[in-house]
């Protein structure tokens, strides 16, 4: 793991935030939206005062800000304070504007303070295509500013990090516990913040263990999706098929949730076919159900499961059906048609 990985790295950059002077420039990139989230608010809690916010404090997104006014406003004083703060969401998803951007921050004005949040990554973990002006403005924000890349974490500190959470909620989880919240929801610190709040409200102040955990998510939903990964890792297509049906008759997880899960798997698999090295029972799992796929085939599954994602926001079949098929034609070695994406359009 990198450092900047790590929960001691992201700890040192929120207290030399909350330490350093104001700086005119800051530029957060990464997958891990959640930190980059909670880095501005902390940022635009400490320079912006709540009694000032609607006149000071300007948010937009990139795939909907109009550049030209952005920068107008961050040309512009602030009203009856110090300082104004602008913050621009999703600049990976801004067409055009590259340049004018590019301009003010290599004369940003000093009563203005400019976040951009660039992420690198998709929600499956691949890898953005970026415009060809991202270089040339992390390296204009660098030298006018601070550039903060922002990693998601690895497994091990994604429990670190819900102990943590849990217990500023009031909440001391056991390792199983948090181990356990983490198969059951998933890496993403959104989703788990949730589930941390919902709970803190249940068990009010007291410890949380791997039972109790269970006892509240259920047994058989912390179970279902691993029991999946194992019928297909051992080839039982039938297995696998009976596993899915109960996972969708019983209501344990959302077929969208399922797909989540399948897809993370598989990008895992990939990663340890590719050279990635690690430790821990979990990584020994991987390893072995690596050498026993091969590239192509993993490629195959993650190809179809996109294709079942995409159909399940576009189409009105029934969703069931749609992850069925993608396991049929995975274990066969074949690809969905992907003209299937808009078959069924409701």
């Amino acid at each position: 793991m990198s450092m900047k990985s790590d929960l001691r790295y992201y700890r040192s950059v929120f207290e030399e935030v909350a330490s350093e002077d104001p700086l005119p420039l800051y530029l957060l990139k990464g997958d891990e939206t959640f930190i980059m989230e909670e880095l501005t608010g902390r940022i635009v809690v400490r320079h912006v005062p709540d009694d000032m916010r609607s006149f000071n404090l300007s948010v937009e997104y990139g795939s909907e800000v109009d550049i030209g006014q952005f920068i107008a406003t961050a040309g512009s004083y602030p009203f009856l304070g110090e300082r104004r703060v602008l913050v621009l969401k999703e600049l990976e998803r801004m067409r055009g504007g590259w340049k004018p951007l590019l301009q003010y921050c290599a004369a940003p004005s000093s009563t203005s303070l400019v976040i951009l949040l660039l992420g690198t990554h998709d929600e499956r973990g691949r890898a953005l295509r970026l415009p060809r002006d991202a270089a040339a403005l992390e390296k204009a924000v660098a030298s006018r500013g601070r550039v903060i890349v922002c990693d998601r974490l690895g497994d091990a500190e994604v429990r670190r990090w819900i102990a943590a959470t849990a217990k500023r909620m009031g909440v001391e989880m056991s390792r199983d516990a948090a181990t356990a919240l983490l198969e059951s929801v998933g890496p993403d610190l959104f989703d788990l913040q949730n589930e941390i709040g919902k709970l803190a409200v249940v068990f009010e102040g007291g410890p949380v263990t791997g039972a109790d955990l269970a006892g509240i998510i259920g047994k058989y939903r912390l179970n279902v999706v691993y029991d999946l990964l194992d019928a297909i890792g051992s080839g039982d297509v039938d297995g696998a098929l009976r596993v899915l049906s109960g996972i969708i008759q019983t209501g344990a997880e959302r077929p969208g949730v399922v797909v989540y899960h399948l897809i993370r798997h598989f990008l895992a698999l990939l990663r340890v076919k590719t050279g990635q090295r690690g430790g821990g029972y979990r990584f020994e799992r991987l390893s072995k159900q690596a050498q026993s796929m091969s590239t192509r085939t993993v490629l195959t599954w993650l190809e179809n499961l996109r294709t079942v994602e995409l159909m399940m926001k576009s189409t009105s079949l029934p969703e069931q059906l749609l992850l069925e098929g993608a396991v049929l034609h995975s274990f066969n070695g074949r690809l969905l048609d992907p003209s299937l994406r808009t078959a069924g359009a409701a």
